[in-house]
């Protein structure tokens, strides 16, 4: 080989690295494209998937409806009997009224048949099938009122629940059973100058839903959000549903208040939670208690039965959100801030994935 053939044979080699390098990059590109395409397609295969799912849900909540219209029909026709409603007001104020107040480790009562009898017992009859919950998750599934579609006599028993019996008869009977405890924690957390302001809130029943929980569920010990004054908690328990995976209670040490709004873990900021009891899941009763101090939570161990299902109703006695929003206002800075938004109070945590646990 010539010295005058070096340059030339370089440049060959450059050249033919020139094109490899060329085709890889074109072989790359395609393979970006392919793997694009492949994502577009597993994504409309979700849609379909999802589309398809919801139709085979729709039509068999249709079924059921039709069906259930039918074999109903005789507690349908008893509604307005048995949904009296000077009656259960009634019943509910005595019920109410017999409940003990407790104070260990915080404020709570537990009411021993709250409804007559043949109202709760139409009450568990008109829980209409899981395919009318939400199915996110089968170990966790809620349904939220007014119903947008279901049975006749789900959406009427249901409604009434949800319209009448907590909102206009159980809501005053235990805001009243709670009015010195309620003082102690409006003092707390607004200030005894605006005690007066406080008590002249007007109150509300929100949140109300009706929970479906299977065996593996979960919920750490926890305060529910601060403008929730009052929890309750009502157990449907049917004939031979077990006593037990009721509402678990704990004290909290060196508990504090929160210095954010939203629900609030105490173990997260550090306290140690020590569970005092178990409220036992009995068929017509209802927990209720101040949410102020301790926590709450429930466990329904993934080795328990597969087919136990536990049916519980709940909603909160909170302000009406704009006259609270009013006070909230007033509040010298330092209370002012603990009514604030976690993500304000803890940016670190608007960057972590402990947004999903709420």
């Amino acid at each position: 080989m010539t010295e005058g053939s070096k340059p030339g044979r370089a440049r060959w080699l450059v050249e033919r690295l020139t094109e490899r390098v060329k085709a890889v990059r074109a072989l790359q590109r395609d393979v970006l494209k392919l793997r694009q395409r492949i994502d577009d397609l597993e994504t409309a295969q979700r849609e379909v998937t999802a589309v398809a799912r919801h139709a085979d849900r729709a039509a068999m909540q249709v079924r059921l409806v039709a069906v259930l219209n039918q074999t109903q029909q005789n507690d349908i026709e008893r509604l307005a009997a048995v949904l009296d409603e000077a009656r259960i007001a009634e019943h509910v104020r005595r019920a109410v009224d017999a409940a003990r107040l407790l104070t260990d480790p915080y404020e709570h009562i537990v009411i021993e048949r709250l409804l007559p009898d043949d109202a709760y017992e139409l009450l568990i009859r008109a829980i209409p099938p899981s395919e009318f919950f939400d199915d996110r998750d089968r170990i966790k599934q809620n349904l939220t009122f007014p119903m947008e579609y279901g049975p006749t006599l789900a959406v009427s028993v249901w409604g009434y629940m949800d319209d009448v019996i907590a909102k206009r008869i159980v809501r005053p009977a235990v805001f009243d059973k709670f009015h010195q405890p309620l003082q102690a924690h409006f003092r707390s957390v607004f200030g005894a100058e605006f005690l007066d302001r406080a008590n002249a809130l007007p109150q509300a029943a929100s949140g109300g839903r009706l929970m479906l929980r299977r065996p593996g569920y979960h919920l750490d010990p926890h305060r529910d959000p601060k403008r929730s004054m009052l929890t309750c908690l009502m157990y449907l328990a049917r004939e031979g549903d077990s006593e037990e995976h009721g509402t678990q209670i704990f004290r909290v040490h060196d508990d504090e208040d929160a210095d954010y709004k939203q629900t609030y873990y105490p173990a997260s900021a550090g306290h140690q939670c020590e569970l005092v009891k178990v409220v036992p899941f009995r068929p017509n009763t209802m927990l209720v208690f101040l949410n102020s101090r301790g926590a709450h939570g429930a466990t329904i161990p993934a080795d328990a039965p597969a087919t136990l299902e536990r049916y519980t109703y709940q909603f909160y006695v909170a302000p009406l959100n704009e006259a609270l929003s009013t006070l909230i206002k007033s509040l010298p800075p330092e209370r002012r801030a603990k009514w604030k938004s976690r993500a304000l109070a803890q940016p670190e945590y608007a960057r972590s994935d402990g947004r999903a646990r709420e």
